[in-house]
């Protein structure tokens, strides 16, 4: 079964990875210092899944999506918390 290569794709895999894997980090206890990490390690694995969509599965569309969602999620934590 063949993948669409759609923008909306992309956005939906980028907020649900990020969601996922900040769950996960959520559960480890980060000292005062650290209150951003959780967010910000999140955001790693949207990076790595953009650039397995964009050079391995040449899904141009759908990278930009996940790259959409992890640079507009880096500047939201970056700005508002």
């Amino acid at each position: 079964m063949k993948i669409k290569d759609t923008f909306w794709l992309g956005l939906l895999v980028g907020a649900a990875l990020f969601a996922l894997c900040y769950f996960l980090l959520s559960l480890i206890h980060w000292g005062e210092a650290y209150h951003r990490a959780p967010f910000l390690l999140a955001f790693i694995p949207g990076i790595v899944l953009f650039r397995m969509a964009m050079v391995k599965w040449n899904m141009e569309r759908t990278g930009k999506g996940i790259l959409l969602v992890t640079f507009v999620g880096m500047l939201l934590v970056f700005f508002l918390i």
